[in-house]
């Protein structure tokens, strides 16, 4: 009778562990994150089902890059049939307007890094900065070099940052450098949680009910155990 007590206790302590061992995670709004959404046609062919065009990227800012169908230069495409490139040095860059540093939080920047099939990507840099007046501020940044990628795939790559009770000015503002060759990338995402763990209500609730529920489970075979025979 013990044994099973305790295989339901450890079973519900392990369920209730997972639930309440994760907190929130939101999505920031990035304006065109897998780069589909272009403003002008793809008017330089690069072969079959291969197209690409220069700054016209709708959401980001750049100087030598733009929107591009890859064609057979990559096996798959992250997200939709379009990608970002930009030769180096230059950057693709976009202002989260209106979105500041939160106080004490974590952001994640994830991006999908590509090689092409015939190995001319090379060196990059990805950051997570912020930027007010014309002034960026890096909060996260990672670099690496896209040979290390298998040929015509593409890998996730990112950074994070922890903020404090004291933050930064400014919006925060993406910047995708190629330093060396070209930089591909896709699927551009930037979540933000809570730094400190704080758990769900929901999962606050369910740790509560399943307390009760045990609870009274042990108080029932508790009375039936000191029952006297008749």
């Amino acid at each position: 009778m013990m044994s099973k007590k305790l295989v339901l206790v450890s079973a519900f302590v392990l369920c209730m562990t997972v639930l309440t061992g994760t907190t929130w995670a939101d999505n920031i709004p990035i304006v065109n994150p897998s780069f589909e959404t272009i403003t002008g046609p793809l008017g330089i062919g690069c072969g079959t089902g291969c197209a690409y065009s220069y700054n016209t990227i709708a959401g980001w800012s750049n100087i030598a890059g733009g929107p591009w169908q890859p064609g057979s230069y990559f096996s798959l495409v992250p997200d939709g049939s379009l990608i970002g490139f930009t030769n180096g040095p230059s950057s693709l860059m976009q202002t989260l307007t209106g979105i500041p540093v939160l106080a004490d939080s974590t952001y994640t920047l994830s991006v999908f890094v590509g090689e092409r099939t015939d190995g001319i990507s090379g060196i990059y840099t990805l950051s997570l900065d912020t930027i007010v007046g014309g002034v960026t501020t890096t909060l996260c940044s990672v670099t690496g070099n896209a040979t290390s990628i298998a040929r015509g795939t593409f890998q996730a790559e990112g950074c994070s940052y922890t903020s404090e009770s004291s933050v930064p000015s400014g919006d925060l503002y993406l910047k995708l450098s190629a330093v060396t060759g070209q930089l591909d990338v896709d699927d551009v995402s930037l979540t933000v949680q809570p730094a400190t763990y704080v758990p769900e209500p929901s999962s606050i609730l369910l740790l509560s009910i399943g307390g009760l529920f045990l609870l009274s489970i042990f108080m029932v075979r508790r009375k039936k155990e000191l029952q006297l025979p008749t």
